[in-house]
């Protein structure tokens, strides 16, 4: 029977349209039932399994199916998905600050093309093994290239703080919930961009997708040049008033527009309306730029 609800619930996510899945999540009851039957029915632990729905379906990762599950249905970040054969042009390098276990590096890769290049930057000692074996497993080492080591304002050791799940984790002096638990600190390599690019000679970027759990503060502030001289289009998940204030200022000055990251990528029209937790896109006042996202 579990095997059975797995494979049903599989064959949902490879068959259903993306629009139908997120309109079932939507429904707490119906999706707190899913979850609690696919909790009974999948491993504990680590497992090899094949994703089955999303842009990577078909793809082999090493996954948690009790905590990960929408990794394997292809239901991570819908709208992130959505926006990235709009805005990653075939042969680019994109840079994945905050890769995690790789499941957005291996997104990117796809949509940049064989082509493309990706720089996946991550911290945390036990996600970028993971990482590394999620590219070695789909054969991805040539397309995307990992660096071990936290993006931040500047070069150097920085502590960073693990949280209780052991699958993130931050910067110290990064902004966001400062509740949360963080139960231990490694001392991690810190890089700037800016030094990433200009200082060590790597591709600058064309498109840079950002996720690190409040240390916006310091990473954009840290690739100040990137955004003036390469114009990178962004995509960037924000946690809280400072990390919001930090885009909305440095964006700015580099003159950016920022976005919503949904469907015909509207204006923020304001930092207020951020909120608490924004997933927003940018780039500067180029016609190709906006064309290429759908924008005016």
């Amino acid at each position: 029977m579990p095997n059975l609800l797995l494979a049903a619930a599989g064959l949902a996510a490879r068959l259903l349209p993306a629009s139908w899945k997120q309109a079932l999540y939507k429904v707490k009851p119906l999706a707190g039932w899913i979850r609690r039957g696919l909790n009974r029915a999948a491993p504990t632990g680590l497992s090899e399994v094949r994703i089955a729905g999303g842009d990577l379906a078909g793809f082999t990762f090493q996954l948690d199916l009790q905590t990960e599950k929408d990794y394997w249905l292809g239901t991570y970040e819908p709208e992130l998905q959505s926006a990235l054969p709009q805005l990653v042009p075939p042969g680019a390098v994109v840079y994945d600050v905050g890769a995690n276990i790789g499941y957005v590096s291996l997104l990117l890769a796809r949509a940049a093309g064989e082509h493309g290049r990706v720089f996946a930057f991550e911290a945390l000692p036990g996600n970028a093994a993971r990482l590394r074996a999620n590219l070695a497993q789909n054969g991805m080492q040539a397309r995307v290239q990992l660096f071990e080591g936290a993006v931040t304002g500047a070069s150097g050791p920085v502590r960073f703080l693990v949280h209780a799940s052991g699958g993130m984790g931050k910067a110290a002096g990064s902004a966001g919930r400062q509740e949360e638990r963080y139960q231990a600190e490694v001392t991690v390599q810190g890089i700037s961009l800016d030094e990433f690019v200009y200082a060590r000679g790597n591709p600058p970027p064309q498109v840079v997708k950002m996720d690190i759990e409040g240390g916006e503060v310091m990473a954009l502030p840290g690739m100040a040049r990137l955004l003036a001289e390469a114009q990178p289009v962004m995509l960037i998940e924000l946690h809280g008033p400072e990390s919001a204030r930090a885009a909305w200022e440095t964006l700015g000055a580099a003159g950016y527009r920022i976005c919503w990251l949904r469907k015909g990528f509207p204006s923020v029209p304001s930092l207020e309306q951020m909120g608490w937790k924004a997933y927003i896109t940018a780039w500067p006042g180029s016609p190709g730029v906006e064309e290429r996202a759908g924008g005016g």
